[in-house]
């Protein structure tokens, strides 16, 4: 009796003991005010601190996925959550602090925990994850733990047109001063895109003539904007020019595109694009940046000591890029009757200046890198193509200073000397030909969606490190993931190369139509 008395009183502390750490973590909870901007009524939510050696708060998924209307998928077996917040994937696991945002592996200070059956993410995810990324303006006072919920932050906020007699004028204001591009690939169309631009499509349609315009659109992508202008025959040309800084007020920008009254039948095809870059093209006119195409510099990634990448089974980068570069080098010269300079054609050490100086020597007009891919887990998967250009949002510039500080994590990652997968980023400043890389990036990027059978992970203008001095339009290509066992596969197979390589010389031949006279040899 003695014994069972003194079991229940043991017991009894055991269950006090419990009770009194349940009431320590009740204490020290507390909850989010969350005030939000479409209608909903401001509400309290929970947050509970869960480590006892950091301070930091969590809120359940739950409760983030209802906040931000973001449909969940929660996987017990592998201990993964996944949430998709608008247009952006982010994969979560239990009892680590990377958190996976679309393919891009982003660090938290503490791991992401379960607790009392629901998943428990760190609130920093919201403020140093969520808000850079949101098209919403989010904003966390961590004092008075009040999350508030704004409107979409557009930094293309809205369309002001005019008509006089020597034309049309279309203002566009911006609350910075972004990269452009514009083309006129259907007749009667001008098609705007505006890197890293978010704006209303609804407040852009002009669905009534106004002058020279017959109607305007928009349309937002994930990371740009489009405007679509139709535009009256009676165009005799036209220009897109930013204004200066004091004319627009207020701090802001304004993008302008004037059409010029005359008689001509249709528009001109017009290629140009740039910060403060103007350029009035007449009927029939077409830059043409290269008379003729006459030499390509082709730069297989990494080199000698420098291997690149390093797969699983002990497949080096350098060698791949190679053998697909070589293998570029003969077709583009047997089908395009082009010379082609090499930036290496052996296993060699090349630096970045080296790699520079013998493309300009060479007069080349175009500048292709090839690379292989990977990462720091395998299932990162698929091709991406890169052009040099700066990157649109102060939070791609934050990104790229991250990945490249925790390149250590990737498979066969390279430290500063031997970084050169990283030069694909210059200051526009530095460079003329920031519209031709892109629409070559872009040619390159559709050929190879239908010649490879992978993911495609689309065109990418952020990078890390800085190239300055290429005179000529340029690429680079990451061709698959040598971290992912499948694509490591693919680039071991000469046929997966040979298309790889058929992509880039179909691309090369419809850029080399769209910009370059005839060669004369």
């Amino acid at each position: 009796m003695k014994r069972i008395a003194l079991m229940s009183l043991a017991a009894l502390c055991a269950s006090t003991g419990l009770f009194a750490g349940n009431a320590a973590t009740a204490a020290a909870a507390k909850s989010l005010g969350v005030v939000y901007s479409d209608g909903r009524p401001t509400e309290d939510v929970p947050l509970e601190r869960i480590e006892r050696e950091s301070e930091e708060l969590f809120i359940s998924a739950f409760d983030l996925a209802r906040i931000f209307k973001a449909t969940k998928f929660w996987n017990p077996g592998n201990r993964k959550l996944v949430l998709r917040i608008g247009a952006r994937r982010y994969l979560f696991t239990l009892d680590t602090r990377a958190v996976m945002v679309d393919e891009t592996p982003v660090l938290l200070r503490v791991p992401v925990r379960y607790a009392d059956g629901a998943v428990m993410i760190p609130l920093e995810f919201v403020t140093d994850i969520l808000a850079p990324r949101a098209v919403e303006k989010i904003a966390l006072d961590r004092t008075r733990l009040l999350l508030s919920i704004g409107v979409p932050e557009y930094n293309v906020t809205g369309i002001d047109i005019s008509d006089d007699r020597a034309g049309t004028r279309a203002a566009l204001a911006l609350t910075e001063e972004l990269l452009y591009h514009i083309d006129s690939e259907t007749p009667g169309i001008l098609r705007l895109k505006i890197y890293g631009g978010r704006l209303d499509p609804a407040q852009f349609a002009v669905p009534a003539a106004k002058g020279l315009l017959n109607r305007v659109r928009a349309e937002q992508t994930e990371h740009d904007a489009y405007l679509f202008f139709d535009v009256a025959t009676r165009v005799k040309r036209y220009k897109v020019e930013f204004e200066a800084a004091g004319t627009a007020g207020g701090g802001g920008r304004r993008l302008v595109l004037f059409l010029e009254r005359g008689e001509l039948p249709d528009i001109p095809q017009a290629d140009f694009a740039g910060k403060k870059m103007v350029e009035m093209l007449e009927e029939g006119a077409r830059r043409s940046i290269v008379e003729p195409m006459r030499t390509i510099a082709i730069d297989p990634g990494h080199g000698g000591t420098n291997t690149g990448r390093v797969s699983r089974s002990g497949i080096m980068e350098k060698d791949v890029n190679l053998a697909i570069a070589l293998s570029l080098r003969d077709r583009l010269m047997q089908e395009l009757g082009v010379d082609v300079v090499m930036t290496r054609s052996e296993d060699l050490d090349v630096s970045f200046e080296e790699r520079v100086e013998t493309a300009n020597a060479a007069g080349a007009q175009l500048f292709i890198s090839v690379h292989c891919n990977g990462w720091f887990t395998p299932d990162a998967q698929g091709f991406e193509v890169f052009f040099l250009a700066p990157a649109r949002t102060a939070d791609e510039e934050r990104l790229a200073r991250e990945e490249n500080a925790a390149g250590a994590v990737r498979e066969g990652a390279l430290d500063e000397s031997a970084g050169d997968i990283d030069f694909i980023l210059w200051d526009m400043a530095q460079n003329e030909y920031i519209n031709e890389s892109s629409d070559l990036a872009e040619m390159i990027q559709r050929e190879m969606a239908r010649t490879l059978d992978i993911r495609n992970r689309g065109v990418k203008q952020a990078g890390l490190y800085v190239l300055k001095g290429l005179a000529m339009p340029g690429v680079l290509v990451e061709t698959a993931f040598l971290s992912n066992p499948k694509e490591e596969r693919l680039l071991q197979s000469a046929e997966f190369r040979d298309r790889v390589v058929e992509a880039i010389v179909g691309a090369v031949r419809a850029f080399q139509s769209r910009y370059a006279a005839p060669a004369r040899r």
